[in-house]
Protein backbone atom coordinates (compact mmCIF):
# COMPACT_ATOMS: atom_id res chain seq x y z
CA UNK A 1 0.00 0.00 0.00
CA UNK A 2 1.23 3.47 -0.86
CA UNK A 3 0.79 4.88 2.65
CA UNK A 4 3.22 2.25 3.98
CA UNK A 5 5.77 3.02 1.25
CA UNK A 6 5.43 6.73 2.02
CA UNK A 7 5.96 6.20 5.75
CA UNK A 8 9.05 4.11 5.08
CA UNK A 9 10.56 6.82 2.86
CA UNK A 10 9.89 9.36 5.60
CA UNK A 11 11.49 7.07 8.20
CA UNK A 12 14.51 6.55 5.93
CA UNK A 13 14.94 10.30 5.59
CA UNK A 14 14.19 10.29 1.86
CA UNK A 15 11.12 12.50 2.30
CA UNK A 16 9.86 15.04 4.82
CA UNK A 17 6.62 14.18 6.55
CA UNK A 18 3.82 16.23 5.02
CA UNK A 19 0.16 15.97 6.09
CA UNK A 20 -1.07 16.81 2.60
CA UNK A 21 1.05 14.09 1.05
CA UNK A 22 -0.08 11.58 3.67
CA UNK A 23 -3.71 12.31 2.83
CA UNK A 24 -3.05 11.93 -0.90
CA UNK A 25 -1.24 8.62 -0.32
CA UNK A 26 -4.30 7.36 1.58
CA UNK A 27 -6.51 8.30 -1.39
CA UNK A 28 -4.27 6.27 -3.69
CA UNK A 29 -4.72 3.31 -1.34
CA UNK A 30 -8.51 3.68 -1.52
CA UNK A 31 -8.17 3.59 -5.30
CA UNK A 32 -6.10 0.40 -5.06
CA UNK A 33 -8.90 -1.23 -3.08
CA UNK A 34 -11.31 -0.39 -5.91
CA UNK A 35 -8.78 -1.44 -8.54
CA UNK A 36 -8.11 -4.86 -7.01
CA UNK A 37 -11.72 -5.62 -6.13
CA UNK A 38 -13.28 -8.15 -8.53
CA UNK A 39 -16.43 -6.73 -10.05
CA UNK A 40 -19.49 -8.53 -11.34
CA UNK A 41 -20.19 -5.74 -13.81
CA UNK A 42 -16.80 -6.30 -15.44
CA UNK A 43 -17.47 -10.02 -15.85
CA UNK A 44 -20.93 -9.38 -17.29
CA UNK A 45 -19.50 -6.83 -19.71
CA UNK A 46 -16.91 -9.32 -20.91
CA UNK A 47 -19.57 -12.00 -21.44
CA UNK A 48 -21.59 -9.53 -23.50
CA UNK A 49 -18.51 -8.54 -25.50
CA UNK A 50 -18.44 -5.03 -24.06
CA UNK A 51 -15.62 -3.15 -22.40
CA UNK A 52 -15.82 -3.25 -18.58
CA UNK A 53 -16.74 -0.06 -16.80
CA UNK A 54 -13.58 1.78 -15.73
CA UNK A 55 -12.66 1.99 -12.07
CA UNK A 56 -13.13 5.46 -10.66
CA UNK A 57 -9.74 7.16 -10.86
CA UNK A 58 -8.08 10.10 -9.12
CA UNK A 59 -7.55 13.72 -10.15
CA UNK A 60 -4.83 14.98 -7.80
CA UNK A 61 -4.30 18.72 -7.93
CA UNK A 62 -2.35 21.29 -5.95
CA UNK A 63 0.36 23.92 -6.17
CA UNK A 64 3.62 23.27 -7.93
CA UNK A 65 6.35 21.43 -6.05
CA UNK A 66 3.99 19.85 -3.53
CA UNK A 67 4.91 16.24 -4.33
CA UNK A 68 2.26 15.19 -6.86
CA UNK A 69 4.78 13.74 -9.30
CA UNK A 70 6.68 11.96 -6.52
CA UNK A 71 3.49 10.31 -5.28
CA UNK A 72 2.60 9.28 -8.83
CA UNK A 73 6.08 7.78 -9.26
CA UNK A 74 5.69 5.78 -6.06
CA UNK A 75 2.20 4.65 -7.02
CA UNK A 76 3.11 3.42 -10.51
CA UNK A 77 6.24 1.68 -9.22
CA UNK A 78 4.14 -0.17 -6.64
CA UNK A 79 1.66 -1.50 -9.21
CA UNK A 80 4.02 -3.70 -11.26
CA UNK A 81 1.33 -4.11 -13.93
CA UNK A 82 1.96 -4.43 -17.69
CA UNK A 83 -1.27 -2.69 -18.69
CA UNK A 84 -0.49 0.51 -16.75
CA UNK A 85 0.93 3.41 -18.72
CA UNK A 86 2.54 6.49 -17.18
CA UNK A 87 2.89 9.43 -19.59
CA UNK A 88 3.27 13.19 -19.44
CA UNK A 89 -0.01 14.73 -20.60
CA UNK A 90 1.63 17.02 -23.15
CA UNK A 91 3.46 14.09 -24.76
CA UNK A 92 0.23 12.07 -24.81
CA UNK A 93 -1.69 14.79 -26.65
CA UNK A 94 1.10 15.11 -29.22
CA UNK A 95 0.77 11.36 -29.76
CA UNK A 96 -3.01 11.64 -30.18
CA UNK A 97 -2.70 14.37 -32.82
CA UNK A 98 -0.12 12.27 -34.67
CA UNK A 99 -2.46 9.25 -34.62
CA UNK A 100 -5.37 11.33 -35.89
CA UNK A 101 -3.25 12.76 -38.68
CA UNK A 102 -2.10 9.30 -39.73
CA UNK A 103 -5.71 8.08 -39.95
CA UNK A 104 -6.75 11.13 -41.96
CA UNK A 105 -3.81 10.60 -44.30
CA UNK A 106 -5.14 7.08 -44.85
CA UNK A 107 -8.46 8.50 -45.96
CA UNK A 108 -10.44 8.14 -42.73
CA UNK A 109 -13.07 10.87 -42.59
CA UNK A 110 -15.61 9.62 -40.04
CA UNK A 111 -15.40 10.12 -36.28
CA UNK A 112 -11.95 8.68 -35.68
CA UNK A 113 -11.42 9.47 -31.99
CA UNK A 114 -13.19 6.23 -30.92
CA UNK A 115 -10.80 4.26 -33.15
CA UNK A 116 -7.80 5.86 -31.47
CA UNK A 117 -9.23 5.23 -27.99
CA UNK A 118 -10.04 1.63 -28.84
CA UNK A 119 -6.49 1.09 -30.04
CA UNK A 120 -5.07 2.54 -26.80
CA UNK A 121 -7.38 0.36 -24.71
CA UNK A 122 -5.95 -2.81 -26.31
CA UNK A 123 -2.73 -2.41 -24.30
CA UNK A 124 -3.66 0.02 -21.53
CA UNK A 125 -6.11 -0.50 -18.71
CA UNK A 126 -4.84 2.35 -16.50
CA UNK A 127 -3.57 5.67 -17.89
CA UNK A 128 -1.55 7.79 -15.45
CA UNK A 129 -1.11 11.38 -16.59
CA UNK A 130 1.36 13.79 -15.09
CA UNK A 131 0.76 17.57 -15.34
CA UNK A 132 -2.68 17.56 -16.95
CA UNK A 133 -3.38 21.04 -18.21
CA UNK A 134 -4.83 22.46 -21.41
CA UNK A 135 -3.76 25.69 -23.06
CA UNK A 136 -4.02 24.69 -26.71
CA UNK A 137 -7.32 25.07 -28.54
CA UNK A 138 -6.54 22.06 -30.71
CA UNK A 139 -6.34 19.93 -27.56
CA UNK A 140 -9.37 21.59 -25.99
CA UNK A 141 -11.61 20.82 -28.96
CA UNK A 142 -10.95 17.06 -28.97
CA UNK A 143 -10.24 16.23 -25.34
CA UNK A 144 -13.85 15.68 -24.28
CA UNK A 145 -14.54 13.22 -27.09
CA UNK A 146 -11.22 11.49 -26.55
CA UNK A 147 -11.74 10.88 -22.84
CA UNK A 148 -15.36 9.84 -23.35
CA UNK A 149 -14.12 7.22 -25.81
CA UNK A 150 -11.37 6.09 -23.43
CA UNK A 151 -13.86 5.64 -20.59
CA UNK A 152 -16.26 3.82 -22.94
CA UNK A 153 -13.43 1.41 -23.72
CA UNK A 154 -12.87 0.68 -20.04
CA UNK A 155 -9.72 2.76 -19.52
CA UNK A 156 -9.24 4.11 -16.00
CA UNK A 157 -7.46 7.45 -15.59
CA UNK A 158 -5.34 8.94 -12.83
CA UNK A 159 -4.01 12.45 -13.32
CA UNK A 160 -2.03 15.12 -11.51
CA UNK A 161 -2.51 18.80 -12.22
CA UNK A 162 -1.66 22.23 -10.88
CA UNK A 163 -5.28 23.24 -11.49
CA UNK A 164 -8.57 22.12 -10.01
CA UNK A 165 -10.90 20.77 -12.74
CA UNK A 166 -13.06 23.91 -12.89
CA UNK A 167 -9.97 26.03 -13.65
CA UNK A 168 -8.72 23.95 -16.57
CA UNK A 169 -8.51 25.92 -19.84
CA UNK A 170 -9.79 28.97 -17.97
CA UNK A 171 -10.51 31.90 -20.32
CA UNK A 172 -9.59 29.69 -23.29
CA UNK A 173 -11.09 30.18 -26.74
CA UNK A 174 -14.44 28.42 -27.25
CA UNK A 175 -14.31 27.17 -23.64
CA UNK A 176 -17.99 26.22 -23.74
CA UNK A 177 -17.04 23.28 -25.95
CA UNK A 178 -14.46 22.26 -23.36
CA UNK A 179 -16.80 22.23 -20.35
CA UNK A 180 -18.15 18.68 -20.95
CA UNK A 181 -14.61 17.42 -20.34
CA UNK A 182 -14.69 18.93 -16.84
CA UNK A 183 -17.95 17.10 -16.17
CA UNK A 184 -16.32 13.87 -17.38
CA UNK A 185 -13.45 14.36 -14.95
CA UNK A 186 -15.78 14.85 -12.01
CA UNK A 187 -17.89 11.87 -13.03
CA UNK A 188 -15.04 9.40 -13.54
CA UNK A 189 -12.34 10.59 -11.13
CA UNK A 190 -12.28 11.43 -7.45
CA UNK A 191 -11.00 15.00 -7.17
CA UNK A 192 -8.31 15.16 -4.45
CA UNK A 193 -6.51 18.33 -3.39
CA UNK A 194 -2.91 18.02 -2.21
CA UNK A 195 -2.94 20.81 0.34
CA UNK A 196 0.67 21.38 1.39
CA UNK A 197 2.28 24.66 2.50
CA UNK A 198 5.73 23.71 1.17
CA UNK A 199 6.94 24.12 -2.39
CA UNK A 200 9.56 21.38 -2.46
CA UNK A 201 10.80 22.42 -5.91
CA UNK A 202 11.71 25.87 -4.67
CA UNK A 203 13.36 24.36 -1.61
CA UNK A 204 15.37 22.09 -3.91
CA UNK A 205 16.54 25.13 -5.87
CA UNK A 206 17.59 26.90 -2.69
CA UNK A 207 19.46 23.86 -1.38
CA UNK A 208 21.26 22.84 -4.59
CA UNK A 209 21.97 26.32 -5.92
CA UNK A 210 21.36 27.88 -9.30
CA UNK A 211 24.87 28.66 -10.59
CA UNK A 212 27.18 25.81 -11.54
CA UNK A 213 30.82 26.28 -12.57
CA UNK A 214 33.29 25.65 -14.13
CA UNK A 215 32.34 23.79 -17.32
CA UNK A 216 33.16 20.28 -16.16
CA UNK A 217 31.39 16.93 -16.20
CA UNK A 218 30.78 17.34 -12.47
CA UNK A 219 29.03 20.69 -12.83
CA UNK A 220 26.94 19.33 -15.71
CA UNK A 221 25.90 16.34 -13.61
CA UNK A 222 24.89 18.60 -10.70
CA UNK A 223 22.75 20.84 -12.90
CA UNK A 224 21.27 17.85 -14.72
CA UNK A 225 20.34 16.26 -11.38
CA UNK A 226 18.61 19.49 -10.37
CA UNK A 227 16.69 19.64 -13.65
CA UNK A 228 15.61 16.02 -13.24
CA UNK A 229 14.54 16.65 -9.64
CA UNK A 230 12.32 19.51 -10.82
CA UNK A 231 10.87 17.84 -13.91
CA UNK A 232 10.81 14.17 -13.03
CA UNK A 233 12.93 11.48 -14.64
CA UNK A 234 12.04 11.10 -18.32
CA UNK A 235 9.30 13.73 -18.22
CA UNK A 236 11.12 16.44 -20.23
CA UNK A 237 11.24 16.30 -24.02
CA UNK A 238 12.64 18.35 -26.93
CA UNK A 239 10.30 21.09 -28.11
CA UNK A 240 10.33 24.54 -29.68
CA UNK A 241 8.59 27.92 -29.58
CA UNK A 242 7.50 29.68 -32.75
CA UNK A 243 8.36 33.39 -32.67
CA UNK A 244 7.56 35.58 -35.64
CA UNK A 245 7.60 32.69 -38.07
CA UNK A 246 10.82 31.12 -36.81
CA UNK A 247 11.48 28.46 -34.22
CA UNK A 248 13.38 28.74 -30.97
CA UNK A 249 14.53 25.14 -30.34
CA UNK A 250 14.61 23.85 -26.77
CA UNK A 251 16.69 20.81 -25.90
CA UNK A 252 14.23 19.50 -23.30
CA UNK A 253 11.36 20.91 -21.32
CA UNK A 254 8.26 20.13 -19.33
CA UNK A 255 5.44 22.56 -18.59
CA UNK A 256 7.55 24.80 -16.34
CA UNK A 257 11.25 24.16 -16.96
CA UNK A 258 13.30 24.57 -20.14
CA UNK A 259 16.90 23.45 -20.72
CA UNK A 260 18.75 25.43 -23.40
CA UNK A 261 22.32 26.19 -24.44
CA UNK A 262 24.13 29.50 -24.56
CA UNK A 263 24.83 28.84 -28.25
CA UNK A 264 21.12 28.71 -29.09
CA UNK A 265 20.21 31.73 -26.99
CA UNK A 266 23.15 34.06 -27.55
CA UNK A 267 25.30 32.94 -30.47
CA UNK A 268 22.39 32.88 -32.87
CA UNK A 269 20.69 36.10 -33.94
CA UNK A 270 18.32 36.36 -30.98
CA UNK A 271 16.88 39.32 -29.13
CA UNK A 272 14.49 40.53 -26.45
CA UNK A 273 11.41 39.24 -28.32
CA UNK A 274 12.80 35.70 -28.20
CA UNK A 275 13.58 35.96 -24.50
CA UNK A 276 10.17 37.48 -23.75
CA UNK A 277 8.48 34.55 -25.50
CA UNK A 278 10.66 32.10 -23.57
CA UNK A 279 9.74 33.71 -20.25
CA UNK A 280 6.06 33.74 -21.18
CA UNK A 281 6.04 29.95 -21.59
CA UNK A 282 8.48 28.74 -18.92
CA UNK A 283 8.97 29.79 -15.31
CA UNK A 284 12.43 28.23 -14.90
CA UNK A 285 15.09 28.47 -17.59
CA UNK A 286 18.29 26.41 -17.46
CA UNK A 287 21.13 27.83 -19.59
CA UNK A 288 24.06 25.51 -20.23
CA UNK A 289 27.63 26.10 -21.47
CA UNK A 290 28.02 29.84 -20.87
CA UNK A 291 31.66 30.63 -21.80
CA UNK A 292 33.89 33.41 -20.57
CA UNK A 293 32.81 36.65 -22.21
CA UNK A 294 35.03 39.43 -23.52
CA UNK A 295 35.58 41.86 -26.41
CA UNK A 296 36.08 38.87 -28.68
CA UNK A 297 32.47 37.75 -28.26
CA UNK A 298 30.89 41.08 -27.34
CA UNK A 299 27.74 40.43 -29.42
CA UNK A 300 27.11 37.22 -27.50
CA UNK A 301 27.81 39.07 -24.23
CA UNK A 302 25.29 41.74 -25.15
CA UNK A 303 22.64 39.13 -25.93
CA UNK A 304 23.36 37.38 -22.63
CA UNK A 305 22.85 40.65 -20.76
CA UNK A 306 19.56 41.18 -22.60
CA UNK A 307 18.52 37.63 -21.69
CA UNK A 308 19.21 38.24 -18.00
CA UNK A 309 17.45 41.62 -18.02
CA UNK A 310 14.38 40.21 -19.76
CA UNK A 311 14.00 37.20 -17.47
CA UNK A 312 14.71 39.39 -14.42
CA UNK A 313 11.90 41.77 -15.39
CA UNK A 314 9.61 38.79 -16.00
CA UNK A 315 10.36 37.39 -12.53
CA UNK A 316 11.68 34.09 -13.84
CA UNK A 317 14.06 31.61 -12.23
CA UNK A 318 17.39 31.32 -14.05
CA UNK A 319 19.74 28.36 -13.56
CA UNK A 320 23.14 28.58 -15.25
CA UNK A 321 26.22 26.42 -15.87
CA UNK A 322 29.14 28.66 -16.79
CA UNK A 323 32.89 28.87 -17.08
CA UNK A 324 33.19 31.07 -13.98
CA UNK A 325 31.26 32.89 -11.27
CA UNK A 326 29.10 35.85 -12.36
CA UNK A 327 31.73 38.32 -11.14
CA UNK A 328 34.54 36.64 -13.12
CA UNK A 329 32.62 35.69 -16.24
CA UNK A 330 33.17 38.92 -18.23
CA UNK A 331 36.54 40.46 -19.07
CA UNK A 332 36.20 43.56 -21.20
CA UNK A 333 36.04 47.33 -21.07
CA UNK A 334 33.05 47.81 -23.35
CA UNK A 335 29.69 47.40 -21.59
CA UNK A 336 31.50 47.17 -18.24
CA UNK A 337 28.85 49.28 -16.49
CA UNK A 338 26.01 47.25 -17.99
CA UNK A 339 27.76 44.05 -16.97
CA UNK A 340 27.92 45.15 -13.34
CA UNK A 341 24.14 45.54 -13.43
CA UNK A 342 23.90 42.06 -14.95
CA UNK A 343 26.06 40.64 -12.16
CA UNK A 344 23.88 42.33 -9.56
CA UNK A 345 20.76 40.85 -11.10
CA UNK A 346 22.27 37.39 -11.43
CA UNK A 347 23.22 37.39 -7.76
CA UNK A 348 19.77 38.58 -6.75
CA UNK A 349 18.12 35.92 -8.90
CA UNK A 350 20.01 33.22 -6.97
CA UNK A 351 18.83 34.38 -3.55
CA UNK A 352 16.14 32.67 -1.45
CA UNK A 353 14.38 36.03 -1.26
CA UNK A 354 14.03 36.07 -5.04
CA UNK A 355 12.41 32.63 -5.04
CA UNK A 356 10.16 33.57 -2.16
CA UNK A 357 8.68 36.65 -3.79
CA UNK A 358 8.49 35.60 -7.42
CA UNK A 359 5.18 34.44 -8.84
CA UNK A 360 6.49 31.00 -9.71
CA UNK A 361 3.19 29.22 -9.14
CA UNK A 362 0.41 29.33 -11.73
Amino acid sequence: MLAEIYQKRVSDGEMTRDAGQEYAAAQFDLFLLRWNKPGKSGLISKLKGKAPKPVKGIFLYGGVGRGKTTLMDMFVAALHAPDVRRVHFHAFMLEIHARLKALRDQGETDDILPHVAEDIAKTTRLLCFDELHVNDIADAMIIGGLFRALFDNGVTVIATSNYRPDDLYKDGLQRARFLPFIDLIKENLDVVRLDSPTDYRMRTLSEKGMWFYPLTDQSWSRMDNLFTALTGDGQAHPTSIEIGGRDLPIERADDRCAWMTFATLCQENRGASDYLALGAVFKMIFVDEVPRLSQDNRNEARRFMTLVDTLYDAGRVLVIRAAATPEALYDGDANAFEWQRTVSRLLEMQSPEWLARQNVTP
